[in-house]
């Protein structure tokens, strides 16, 4: 019985985590301002939980934000609606171990938009 208990537990758990993003408000920090056309910004080289960053795209759509391991096994994947410039969200990290990650940013068709190499903390 405890086989099938606890696989059903932490799936459960996990459909109750919190989502990965969320909507700022403006105006944007000047440390997250970005002056090219598109691009990917964090607050610093770390990543702690709900730290901001931006995302500026020419396309508004949906977008993929896909945290990897050294190993390059997906570790969260989320969707995010992305208007067109700047995109301010919250990184939440609280269900992420602290490590080295790969962070991703990938259209519908899986390409890779932007993508940087963080410290989760």
């Amino acid at each position: 019985m405890k086989k099938f208990l606890y696989p059903l537990m932490a799936l459960a758990l996990a459909g109750c985590m919190r989502d990965i993003k969320e909507d700022i408000q403006y105006p944007i920090e000047q440390s997250l301002t970005i002056n090219e056309a598109t691009g990917l910004k964090f607050e610093g080289p770390s990543i702690r939980d709900a730290s901001q960053f931006n995302f500026k795209v020419q396309t508004g759509g949906t977008y993929y934000i896909v945290v990897k391991d050294h190993f390059k096994n997906v570790i969260s994947k989320s969707e995010i609606k992305a208007n067109i410039g700047d995109n301010v969200l919250r990184f939440y990290t609280n269900a992420i171990p602290d490590g080295d990650y790969y962070i991703e940013f990938k259209d519908p068709q899986n390409n890779v938009i932007e993508s940087d190499r963080l410290t989760i903390q």
